[in-house]
């Protein structure tokens, strides 16, 4: 049976409990699991927009590989090509508190976003090697965590014909220069059509599980252009 998921009302007006039901989850679900899901899809989603902000900004930038990173002032973000040794021919940009971008002249944390790009690169190689069949692109995300490993994370995107695929979750650890893997988490390797009914977005969920990471970015995602989310 379907569960209706009216995103724009629940994550908006009611409490994550009611948001979470809407994912079919049983009573007495792990709660503090589900927000730490939910916070992660949601910097993933900033991560986002920070690419689309900077590629409005300049519009050379489109296709470019992208780094970014959060610091007090906001979010850097640093556009070139990717190779094994960092980034090359990058370009770097400033966006403040205010989502207002603006082009540095100075680059800062040279160290830390060579790491992250190697840790992309590489984990690139890896996903190649994963063989995965979708005729989708990937989205791909670094982030530094605590103990300054590096997590590279990628989902399933729209293919060039517009059909939205979801269903593989690939994340790797990198050492906190962005070149030995520490460990590896692959989630389904069979990726997935999402259904689509008129304003409605259709997704599979497992009732017994806790809904993945990739679930909740991708349903967050899609919920301006599909306001009703359906998840089975």
């Amino acid at each position: 049976m379907k569960h209706r998921l009216l995103l724009f009302v629940l994550f908006f007006v009611l409490p994550a409990t009611v948001f979470a039901q809407g994912f079919g989850l049983p009573p007495g679900f792990d709660f503090k699991q589900f927000q730490k899901n939910e916070e992660q899809a949601i910097w993933f989603m900033q991560y986002d927009s920070m690419i689309v902000r900077v590629t409005t900004f300049d519009r050379g930038m489109a296709g470019k590989d992208f780094v970014c990173f959060q610091d007090k002032k906001g979010w850097k973000v640093v556009a070139g090509t990717i190779d094994s040794l960092g980034m090359s021919n990058s370009k770097w940009f400033q966006v403040d508190g205010k989502n207002v971008v603006s082009e540095m002249k100075k680059k800062t944390d040279t160290v830390l976003v060579a790491s992250l790009a190697r840790a992309i690169f590489n984990a690139s190689v890896q996903h190649k090697k994963l063989n995965i069949k979708s005729s989708a692109s990937w989205k791909k995300y670094a982030r530094v965590n605590l103990d300054l490993t590096i997590t590279v994370t990628m989902y399933c995107d729209q293919d060039a014909g517009g059909t939205i695929w979801y269903g593989p979750e690939c994340a790797w650890w990198y050492s906190s220069d962005g070149k030995n893997v520490v460990t590896t988490k692959i989630i389904n390797q069979a990726p997935m059509m999402a259904g689509i009914a008129g304003t409605a977005l259709n997704l599979s969920c497992p009732k017994e599980k806790m809904p993945t990471i990739g679930t909740m970015w991708l349903a967050y995602r899609m919920m301006q252009k599909y306001p009703q989310i359906n998840v089975a």
